[in-house]
C-alpha cells in the first residue's frame, strides 16, 4: 500500500491466539451472566406475582361487600337480590363472572348482562332487560313477547305494559314472529299507528288481521304503506261520519282503494286511494 511501511515491527507481531480466545471466553460469560440475571429477575416477579394473587385471594378486604346492579326496570327486586346475594362475601378476584350471568339470565326479563370488579370490595352489574312488544296467549297464560319474537315472561299487574297489542292465532314460531315484526316496526317508524292496534293475527300468505282500539274494528293490511292507509282510513271514517263501533271491518290490502263494510248497509269502496305508500 503506498506510503506505509509494512516493513515496520508492529505488522509483523504474530497473532496472539490465547488472548483472543480469553477474550471470547469472557464475552460468552458476559452473554451467560446476562442472560441469568434476567431469568432470575423473571423467576422473582413471577414467585412475586403468584404470593400477590393467594394473597388477594385469601385476603379479606377482597372479600365482596355488596353488588350493585343497575338497568333494573321490570325485573322483580327480590329475585335479583336472590341471586346476587350468593355472592356476598365471596373473594373478589376468585368470582366466576360467567357464573354470574348464567345466574342473572335465569331471570326471564334479563337480555344482556355487563359486569366489573371494583377494588376492594363491590362487585358492579349493568342489565339490559328485554323489551315486551307484544302479549300472546300460551295455553292458559297470557305473556310478554320480545322484539326476537321469544315469549319471556307471563303477564303480571307488577311488571309490564298491559296494554301491549295481543297476538293471536300464532302457533307457529314463524307466524309469531312475523307479527312481532310488524309490530316492532310500527312501533318505532309510527307510534301512534302502532298505538291504536290492540290485536294482530297472521293471515296467509303475508297479510294481518287487526284489532283498531279507536274504531273498535277489524282492519286486514299487508305490512306494505301500512301507516299511510291507516291514516286515510281514519279521514275517511271522519269524512263518512262513521263513528267508533259502526264498522264491521276494513280492509286495506290493496293497492289502490280501501274497502270498508260498515255494520249496516253496503260497503264502501274508496278507489283511487292516494298518498297511502
Amino acid at each position: 500500500m503506498s506510503g506505509v511501511d509494512t516493513t515496520h515491527p508492529r505488522f509483523l507481531r504474530p497473532i496472539d491466539v490465547a488472548r483472543i480466545r480469553r477474550n471470547q471466553n469472557r464475552i460468552q460469560v458476559q452473554r451467560v451472566l446476562r442472560i441469568a440475571r434476567g431469568l432470575t429477575f423473571a423467576l422473582l416477579a413471577l414467585v412475586a406475582g403468584t404470593w400477590m394473587v393467594r394473597r388477594a385471594q385469601s385476603d379479606a378486604r377482597f372479600a365482596i361487600r355488596a353488588v350493585e346492579v343497575g338497568g333494573i326496570v321490570h325485573s322483580p327486586r327480590v329475585d335479583i337480590d336472590r341471586v346476587t346475594a350468593a355472592y356476598v362475601g365471596a373473594n373478589l378476584f376468585q368470582v366466576d363472572i360467567d357464573a354470574v350471568q348464567r345466574d342473572l339470565r335465569s331471570l326471564s326479563w334479563i337480555d344482556r348482562i355487563a359486569i366489573e370488579k371494583k377494588l376492594p370490595d363491590l362487585l358492579r352489574i349493568r342489565v339490559t332487560e328485554r323489551t315486551p312488544v307484544a302479549l300472546v296467549v300460551i295455553g292458559s297464560e297470557f305473556r310478554y313477547v320480545d322484539e326476537d319474537g321469544v315469549a319471556f315472561a307471563p303477564l303480571s299487574p307488577l311488571v309490564g305494559n298491559r296494554d301491549l297489542p295481543l297476538v293471536r292465532g300464532s302457533s307457529a314460531p314463524d307466524d309469531l314472529k312475523r307479527c312481532v315484526t310488524l309490530l316492532r316496526e310500527l312501533s318505532r317508524t309510527d307510534p301512534e299507528v302502532y298505538s291504536r292496534i290492540s290485536e294482530v293475527k297472521p293471515v296467509a300468505p303475508d297479510a294481518f288481521e287487526l284489532f283498531d282500539r279507536e274504531l273498535a274494528a277489524v282492519v286486514y293490511a299487508n305490512e306494505t304503506g301500512l301507516p299511510g292507509k291507516w291514516r286515510t282510513l281514519h279521514a275517511i271514517a271522519r269524512a263518512e261520519g262513521l263513528q267508533r263501533g259502526s264498522i264491521e271491518y276494513a280492509d286495506l290490502r290493496f293497492s289502490d282503494r280501501i274497502v270498508i263494510k260498515p255494520r249496516q248497509g253496503p260497503a264502501l269502496d274508496e278507489g283511487a286511494i292516494h298518498g297511502t305508500n
